[in-house]
């Protein structure tokens, strides 16, 4: 696909960035030429970043992807102070650590507040996101194209970026899960309000827990398992707790997402503007798929060499099948009509946009860590 389609949101400017002022509230700081001002030298400002990608992980890898070219394209003009997963804002809150000026951009989890993110929740709907790479391509089209879309994050004083599936969802259980009946009873930490309603109506019990607190969830009894991506046994460490991991073919069930604040970016100069979006763009056509699987196959070797981990392994494929065929339409349903609650304007044209949006990167070639990983377990 042509970069052009890509970068049409970008208003190519000459505007001089020598006086960069600082936006009322904003974090970001000017530095003078030695880098006195708190910045790096040279960099004309800096941007705070606040973030609950723990490193190592590859959401954190999409993350540092981004930033590592903004920084590039921009000649150090723009620089980051990248603040570790959790210090400064606890995922929840980090939304309005960006919303109230306390830092400049934002990466988390959307569902964690979903009030602000109706838009990008259409990632949980289950069965319908197969492919990772179509999936973060129809999420930034959506938030360049459509307006009712572009419109909620405008209204919450945010400027997207991006928004990236965190991986297929795995169930991590203390007993194997081969089918809907084997969730009668179980307590499980889910994310994403679909998902959620999915394996609530198999007979699951859901807990809500942030990622950083479903270790301790497991290991005190809070909750008996997991329906989560890789990062969670390897990064997490769920695997020392949780010997069988299964793949139920439910798909992308949740996602990160990345924003600058408004204030922040209405007040970068216009070459520094379309720097940030071209930056963006090409994260999403591609850039970010090859951070994000290059360090998903990472994870891998962690799980085929942990002696706890007993199986990861995927449902027959007739078992998903069924099961999804049983749904229906009724969580496309339900999806709108969540949306809408939440203060989206027109949730079954957004949607709409976005199924279009699968369908036509349909053909996107990206590998499947997971699905490999899953394949290298069975033929170890």
């Amino acid at each position: 696909m042509s970069r052009s389609r890509f970068t049409r949101r970008a208003a190519l400017a000459a505007g001089s960035a020598a006086a960069m002022l600082l936006v009322a509230g904003c974090s970001g700081v000017v530095a003078d030429d030695d880098g006195d001002g708190g910045g790096s030298a040279g960099a004309e400002v800096e941007l705070t970043l606040v973030t609950s990608a723990i490193d190592g992980t590859p959401n954190a890898a999409v993350q540092d992807a981004y930033l590592d070219l903004v920084e590039e394209r921009s000649d150090g003009r723009i620089s980051f102070e990248r603040t570790e997963a959790y210090s400064l804002c606890n995922a929840q809150e980090i939304v309005d650590c960006v919303r109230d000026g306390r830092a400049d951009i934002g990466v988390t989890i959307p569902d964690y507040t979903p009030q602000y993110f109706p838009s990008t929740s259409v990632v949980s709907i289950p069965f319908i996101g197969q492919n990772w790479q179509a999936i973060m391509q129809s999420l930034y089209d959506l938030h360049v194209d459509n307006a009712d879309a572009k419109a909620m994050m405008d209204s919450n004083g945010l400027h997207h970026l991006s928004t990236w599936p965190v991986g297929r969802a795995l169930i991590g259980s203390p007993t194997e899960v081969t089918e809907p009946s084997d969730l009668e009873g179980l307590s499980l930490r889910v994310s994403g309000p679909l998902g959620q309603q999915l394996f609530e109506d198999a007979g699951a019990n859901i807990v809500a827990l942030p990622a950083n607190e479903a270790y301790e969830g497991v290991e005190r009894g809070v909750v008996d398992g997991v329906a989560a991506g890789m990062d969670f046994p390897v990064n997490y460490k769920l695997m020392e707790l949780l010997p069988h991991w299964t793949d139920p073919g439910i798909g992308e069930y949740s996602s990160f997402g990345m924003w600058l604040s408004a204030d922040a970016y209405d007040g970068l100069p216009d070459d520094l503007k379309t720097i940030v979006d071209d930056a963006a763009a090409e994260l999403s056509s591609g850039l970010g798929a090859e951070a994000f699987n290059g360090t998903a196959a990472d994870q891998c070797p962690q799980m085929l060499e942990a002696s706890t981990v007993e199986n990861l392994g995927q449902w027959d494929e007739s078992v998903t099948e069924q099961w999804r065929d049983e749904t229906g339409d009724a969580l496309l349903d339900a999806w709108v009509d969540l949306a809408t609650d939440q203060g989206l304007d027109n949730a079954q044209g957004v949607l709409d946009d976005y199924l279009a949006g699968l369908d036509e990167y349909a053909d996107a070639e990206v590998d499947d860590a997971t699905l490999s990983c899953v394949e290298q377990f069975a033929n170890r």
